[in-house]
């Protein structure tokens, strides 16, 4: 991507899906009680600011830190997998209860709504080039509203 297609404003555009996904991963880390929960979502928070850097150093500098960029699809997954497993050994009271309230209003509506945005950010990927300015502003926007979606929904856990 040329640096005049990638801005300043689409670099912090970036961060504020991590940022929701940062919040809701802790505050849903705290009541799961699981260290290795709060490890896979440190990783993915990690490979999401990864990402925002690269976009950072492209708008402000064009150097494209290739690494960056491309980390995300394997730290993320590590990350999501460890989350996993952590909810999986964590108290099983717990664990239920949380289950319990997201499937139910209005806690369900803000997670359909979720699924809804990662559902369509799957489709951006196969549709749009990363390097592409222009379908990096609707998987911005798209993830930004899911990862938003998904922090109220943990909220009114």
């Amino acid at each position: 991507m040329e640096k005049n297609q990638f801005t300043l404003s689409l670099a912090l555009a970036d961060a504020l899906p991590v940022l929701f996904f940062g919040v809701a991963a802790a505050m849903l880390g705290v009541k799961v009680r699981s260290a290795v929960f709060l490890v896979g979502a440190a990783l993915c928070l990690l490979a999401g600011a990864g990402k925002v850097v690269w976009k950072l150093l492209l708008a402000l500098r064009g150097k494209d830190v290739a690494f960056l960029g491309a980390q995300l699809r394997r730290v993320m997954p590590a990350g999501f997998l460890l989350m996993i497993v952590g909810a999986i050994f964590a108290d099983r009271a717990t664990v239920r209860a949380l289950l319990h309230a997201a499937v139910r209003l209005p806690s369900a509506a803000f997670f359909a709504l979720t699924i809804v945005g990662l559902v369509a950010m799957i489709v951006c990927a196969k549709k749009f080039d990363r390097r592409d300015a222009r379908g990096n502003w609707i998987e911005q926007i798209i993830n930004a509203a899911a990862q938003a979606c998904a922090m109220v929904g943990v909220l009114l856990l």
